[in-house]
């Protein structure tokens, strides 16, 4: 072939090249398109739902069983929930404002199940059971939450609770306070006097929670106090099944006997060694004091211990007589009544209600005759408030130094107010 000729031929044959090459190459450019192109989407499927949720009020001058005749609920259906409901509140009771809620099917359009809330922490539900229905009380499930109110002291406790961080309603914040004063602190701090500007606070507080936020019940587990430099910790713990506060070497915070047996009086007479007795008319020693209050006002148990007597007693009317440890021991006089329950051989907590007052036996008016006593002898009541509650025992200070390290370390963890550094070295800790 001459050279002009194999000139043309290659350039045929690359031109040829580059129009098969130029074609694969739409062919490959075309087919990435189309795997870059998003799917096309088919419609969704629209099922309708089984059942319908439902809701009814029950209106001022209704019964609950126009209520329940309005929800198309059977004859059977109604008398179940009518009878289960009986069993835990009378019907007639229930107040306009009731919420009824009911499931029926979309296709029959019977009812398949119905619950009303009986209060905060029960619901009643009904649901078929085979020709019949089942009506059960049901508990509100809660949950565990455990939070840390921390805090400074600018005008009141109060004022700072309300103020201080820490994951607590408003309204459980008042409680807070109260518990702080009545049940963890009663003897150690007069939290109207002895905090200043500038004390601080953490709390370690526990809240059993409904599904609505609001608290089942709650409980304070631990707290640092610091009030004017002064470091005051109180730690719950468990003793043979009874919860009382100790301080972080297991002494307790409770003292032995309560102040007085009233929370509201008035002393009308006083120990002494001579008093003129209005009824009997003569001097003789008064061995104990008596409270001037209202028929009725309840009666407290001053402290732990045993009913040794509880009856009639001649001059002192309806008696209380308590056996305490350590020897000590106290009676309550001219009591109109003893409280359910109030008999020998039972055991009492602080605090307990065990009767009322009245005016039984040689008495001129109602009023709480107290004494207290002491290795069999009457003393005068108001030199034994500073007696202390009893320690931990020897066999349980394993565990409650765990429960209060743990405690502690949960309360250092948040951010807060700084407090004074507790002694890591603990009288409590080395025995």
């Amino acid at each position: 072939m001459s050279r002009p000729a194999r000139i043309i031929a290659a350039g045929a044959l690359c031109a040829l090249g580059a129009a098969l090459g130029v074609q694969r190459l739409a062919t490959l450019r075309a087919a990435e398109q189309q795997m870059e192109a998003p799917p096309a989407w088919l419609p969704a499927a629209q099922a309708r739902p089984a059942e319908l949720a439902f809701a009814d009020t029950l209106r001022r001058g209704e019964t609950l069983s126009e209520l329940l005749d309005r929800t198309k609920l059977d004859l059977t259906a109604t008398r179940a929930l009518l009878e289960q409901l009986s069993q835990v509140q009378d019907p007639r009771t229930v107040r306009p404002g009731l919420v009824v809620e009911y499931r029926r099917s979309t296709r029959t359009g019977a009812v398949r199940a119905v619950s009303t809330r009986l209060d905060a922490d029960r619901r009643l539900s009904l649901r078929p059971a085979g020709a019949g229905w089942n009506a059960r009380v049901e508990e509100v499930a809660v949950h565990t939450d455990t939070t840390v109110l921390a805090g400074s002291v600018r005008r009141s406790l109060y004022q700072a609770l309300m103020d201080g961080e820490g994951d607590v309603p408003r309204g459980e914040r008042q409680r807070v306070a109260d518990l702080l004063a009545d049940s963890v602190f009663p003897w150690q701090i007069d939290f109207s006097r002895d905090l200043k500007v500038g004390d601080t606070f953490r709390i370690l507080y526990e809240r059993m929670v409904r599904p609505d936020g609001s608290a089942r019940s709650s409980r304070i587990l631990a707290v640092q106090f610091d009030i004017d430099g002064r470091a005051h910790d109180a730690y719950r713990f468990t003793v043979d099944g009874l919860d009382e506060f100790y301080d972080g070497d297991g002494e307790s915070l409770k003292r032995a006997f309560l102040r007085a047996p009233l929370e509201f009086r008035r002393i009308s007479s006083v120990f002494t060694s001579g008093r003129f007795h209005p009824i009997l008319r003569r001097v003789r020693a008064h061995q104990g004091i008596d409270y001037a209050a209202s028929m009725g006002t309840p009666v407290r148990a001053v402290g732990d211990g045993v009913i040794a007597r509880a009856g009639w007693a001649g001059g002192y009317g309806n008696l209380v007589e308590i056996r305490h440890q350590r020897g000590y021991g106290s009676r309550y006089g001219h009591m109109r009544g003893f409280a359910p329950g109030i008999r020998p051989g039972v055991r009492v907590r602080q605090g307990q209600l065990i009767g009322f007052v009245g005016t039984t036996g040689l008495s001129t008016g109602p009023h709480l005759h107290y004494e207290f006593h002491m290795d069999g002898r009457p003393v005068d009541p108001s030199s034994i408030r500073y007696l202390t509650g009893a320690p931990i025992p020897g066999g349980a200070r394993g565990r409650f130094r765990a429960a209060r390290d743990l405690r502690t370390a949960a309360l250092e963890r948040v951010s807060g107010p700084r407090l004074a550094k507790r002694d890591s070295a603990r009288t409590g800790d080395r025995g």
